[in-house]
């Protein structure tokens, strides 16, 4: 089967034998690209497995399902605790990341990585699930609720994944983001630039000066969400941040919270939002065009936001 991995700086698209074993079988619809996979490119990874984490696709008799890409042993005190995105076994895994992951024909998971999906879910945008669910365990972690004022700063997929989720929650939310088509595309989540302060200030940025923004836009003992993955040291202003006693939040991937999944509320929201969410995907290609793909996602001055690769679709 044809499957996409990158490694050293380089897009290989790669024949792979089909995927054996015991686990479910999921034949891939679409494959989201994500700044993580930017990043790790850009800065020359090594990667032996296959790409991708934001998958969705189908069972073997046509069932519409998403993938959530998290290896746990479901046994450890993290896990048991539902924050299984923290388990503690020497066998956790990301697909995409550290395992196999969906940027191919198929891929076999684990029972507890099927996400069950209204069948009537536009397939072309099930694939969103995974980011919006990251977005949605920032909100639970901090106990984000419709009263509070959202601002999210950065609006790259994450971040107007950040808005969606925002927005389905009945929050009021605005944006800061970087270029005109990011404001664009968050639109139909009426979102201006921010003004006042906000109890809720997400980071999907990571920067010095995306940090310094967010303390700037934060109400006394309001909580900074951090969704944008640190790969250098987070600096948070110090007197800024200690007169208004900020409170910074990290947040990895999704769990279990008292209302359930993270991604399974993650899919409830795209289904019944579906309107929010048709500007996040810019740009889609097929498999053999991964090299293009990639290269338009590094490229935010060609508009694009999320870029998909469409496998079985």
């Amino acid at each position: 089967m044809k499957a996409v991995n990158y490694s050293e700086g380089i897009i290989n698209i790669l024949d792979v034998p089909k995927p054996s074993g015991e686990g479910v079988l999921v034949n891939i619809d679409s494959c989201g690209i994500c700044g993580t996979d930017m990043h790790m490119l850009n800065n020359k990874v090594h990667l032996s497995h296959i790409a991708g984490h934001e998958m969705s696709g189908r069972l073997s008799d046509g069932t519409l399902v998403a993938v959530e890409p998290l290896k746990y042993c479901g046994k450890c005190l993290q896990c048991e605790s539902g924050s299984y995105n923290l388990c503690a076994a020497d066998k956790a895994e990301l697909l995409g990341l550290t395992a196999d992951g969906g940027m191919a024909e198929q891929i076999i998971v684990s029972e507890h990585c099927i996400v069950k999906l209204d069948q009537k879910i536009n397939p072309k945008t099930a694939c969103l699930v995974e980011p919006i669910a990251v977005a949605v365990h920032g909100y639970v972690i901090t106990g984000t609720r419709p009263r509070h004022r959202v601002a999210v700063v950065g609006g790259g997929s994450i971040g107007q994944c950040a808005v969606f989720a925002a927005k389905a929650m009945g929050c009021e939310v605005d944006l800061h983001a970087r270029y005109e088509h990011q404001m664009e595309a968050a639109q139909l989540c009426n979102v201006k630039e921010p003004s006042g302060v906000y109890d809720r200030v997400v980071d999907c940025v990571g920067s010095p000066d995306a940090i310094q923004t967010c303390v700037e836009l934060l109400k006394p003992q309001g909580k900074i969400i951090g969704l944008a993955v640190g790969w250098e040291d987070i600096k948070i202003p110090g007197i800024a941040a200690v007169n208004k006693e900020a409170s910074y939040f990290t947040s990895r991937c999704y769990g279990l919270g008292a209302e359930g999944r993270d991604i399974d509320i993650a899919a409830k929201m795209l289904f019944d939002l579906p309107d929010l969410a048709s500007k996040i995907i810019t740009h889609r290609f097929p498999i053999d065009s991964a090299v293009e793909a990639f290269n338009v996602a590094g490229d935010r001055k060609s508009g694009s936001i999320k870029v998909v690769l469409d496998i079985n679709i």
